[in-house]
């Protein structure tokens, strides 16, 4: 297991939680999200749900598709529960 793959496991799940969370929010079922950013509705299942990795590209139509903005934020400024928790 790699340094970082506990920040990467943890990461991901925060950001499929809330995709999800979004999701609701919208009222927009996985079958639509598919459709909206052209995927197939399975893989979009698979990656939500951490079953297969989630490509760059289909990860940045999701974000689109849901009005979500990519921030990154710096590490040294951050200081939000998830830093501390799982990022340290």
């Amino acid at each position: 297991m790699g340094k970082y793959d506990n920040s990467a496991n943890a990461g991901k799940e925060i950001l499929f939680k809330f995709i999800r969370e979004r999701m609701k929010e919208k009222n927009i079922e996985h079958i639509e999200l598919a459709k909206l950013i052209d995927v197939n509705d399975s893989t979009l299942r698979r990656n939500l749900n951490n079953e297969n990795e989630m490509s760059l590209s289909t990860l940045f139509k999701v974000l689109g598709a849901l009005e979500l903005r990519p921030f990154f934020i710096p590490a040294e400024i951050d200081k939000t529960e998830y830093q501390r928790i799982f990022f340290s």
